[in-house]
């Protein structure tokens, strides 16, 4: 069996490795375009770090308690249980069908939100952070499975204190290289300053942003069949041409 303190270097290590999975990878590129354009300024950069593993290290708490509380319901559900949902998989398509656009330059954030929330991000950077934080988690939590299975089911065995202390390990190992890049002086200096090669590194961008959607419509059509894939593709589309409008 897997003892605690195992499973939670278990759980710091694959966090670390999960940046690496292509489900993760998308996601941690755009905290690096914002390490750069923070690379010269060390309290923002640390900032966003902290709120980002804010982020993270919660939203596997929250996970990890739902997942808890419906096993103890009688509910037989595995991590990651939130992409067994279709109606999950298509919003998270949506979600980085639009990331991908708006990285490409086909419509800025700020023309499609309500002026209130659009002036409420700009002054608060922070929180976006964070929301990429819960948003790194949502998608990496399915990755865990092939390198954490026996961690993370011997964590659900254990008393509640002890299941979500693996698991806030994990969210913490996921944050991990953002916050030593961030905390540490030296790799900030290394980073490239901002100028005009950001503009093609962030367009670069949007095609993990696609692939991901990709691999969301693949999950999707497995569990629903190939219309229902079509159906998401169609729905995309729609999305794609309301951005561009």
């Amino acid at each position: 069996p897997v003892g605690f303190l195992t499973a939670l270097a278990f759980a710091l290590l694959g966090g670390v490795i999960l940046n690496l999975m292509p489900c993760v990878f998308p996601v941690l590129s755009l905290k690096v375009l914002a390490l750069t354009q923070h690379a010269g300024d060390a309290r923002e950069r640390w900032k966003s770090a902290l709120a980002y593993a804010g982020g993270v290290v919660l939203s596997f708490l929250a996970l990890a308690g739902l997942l808890i509380a419906a096993r103890a319901g009688g509910e037989q559900l595995g991590w990651g249980f939130q992409l067994q949902s279709p109606g999950t998989i298509a919003a998270l398509a949506a979600l980085f069908t639009l990331i991908g656009l708006n990285l490409a330059g086909v419509f800025e954030v700020g023309s499609l939100l309500p002026s209130s929330i659009a002036s409420l991000r700009a002054r608060d950077p922070t929180l976006d952070s964070f929301l990429t934080g819960v948003l790194a988690a949502a998608v990496a939590s399915p990755c865990t499975a092939p390198f954490m299975g026996a961690a993370l089911g011997a964590a659900l065995a254990w008393p509640t204190v002890q299941s979500l202390t693996v698991f806030a390990a994990l969210g913490l190992g996921v944050a991990a290289p953002y916050l030593l890049a961030s905390a540490v002086p030296a790799i900030g200096r290394r980073l490239p300053r901002p100028g005009r090669w950001m503009q093609t590194f962030r367009v670069a961008l949007a095609f993990p942003m696609f692939a991901t959607v990709i691999w969301l419509t693949w999950v999707l059509g497995h569990q629903t069949g190939v219309d229902g894939a079509a159906a998401l593709l169609v729905a995309l589309l729609a999305l794609a041409l309301a951005a561009w409008w």
